[in-house]
């Protein structure tokens, strides 16, 4: 008989719909389909060779998320970016990520300090102002993730990843930020350096709160109103 044990695992096989949700999604959030760009049930039905049900069903979990827009018998595009949602969505995760800092930083091991040293200090080595695209989104995405999951809050790490994840990495390409947020991050980032070698939760949170406000929430609210003058 043979040792089961010298045989690799099987992975379980992703399906279709998980596919076209994952490449759909990936797509948006990079910027390479842009806002009511079309999506065609039939092009993805004969990219995958698959019948309708299974990409009707990765779109209406985009549409779910707001990435998409569905308008039945009419067309399915890419959803624009809704300014005030997005800040929304930026302060329920400062909110999150502040919490789970109070509550687990104080209780921080050695290397989980270690590891958001690492986190930080590679931002820091990196030109803060290409920090909105999609490489510099993620860092900063990876770095709250890591905070949160270090809570071992599991809703809260399910909310993070599944419902908020998508939004906060979502990029206009080739946008530089403000020379005013660059310095305003390179500080917050070298003083949450300071704070987690001090493991305090609540200065952690002073520092994360502040900082989605000032270069996130702020600027999108901002936009969100010289948007709506200009529609008028």
């Amino acid at each position: 008989m043979d040792d089961i044990s010298q045989h690799p695992p099987i992975r379980p096989r992703q399906l279709i719909r998980d596919q076209v949700f994952a490449t759909l999604a990936e797509e948006i959030v990079s910027g390479r389909m842009e806002p009511f760009e079309e999506i065609r049930d039939q092009d993805l039905q004969a990219e995958y060779g698959v019948s309708r049900t299974p990409i009707r069903e990765a779109l209406n979990r985009l549409a779910d998320l707001g990435l998409i827009e569905v308008r039945t018998n009419r067309f399915t595009r890419v959803a624009p970016v809704d300014l005030n949602a997005q800040a929304d969505r930026a302060e329920a995760a400062a909110a999150m990520i502040g919490y789970c800092a109070v509550i687990s930083v104080p209780d921080y091991t050695d290397e989980q300090i270690a590891s958001l040293h690492r986190r930080i200090d590679g931002m820091l080595a990196t030109d803060l102002a290409w920090a909105a695209t999609r490489e510099g989104l993620q860092q900063w995405y990876a770095l709250w993730a890591e905070v949160v999951t270090n809570a071992g809050n599991q809703t809260m790490i399910e909310i993070l990843d599944g419902q908020l994840a998508l939004h906060l990495t979502r990029t206009v390409p080739d946008q530089r930020v403000p020379d005013a947020f660059v310095e305003h991050m390179r500080a917050a980032l070298a003083q949450l350096r300071e704070a987690l070698t001090r493991r305090g939760g609540r200065e952690v949170r002073e520092i994360i709160e502040p900082l989605f406000a000032h270069v996130t929430i702020e600027p999108l609210r901002a936009a969100a109103v010289a948007a709506a003058k200009t529609r008028r």
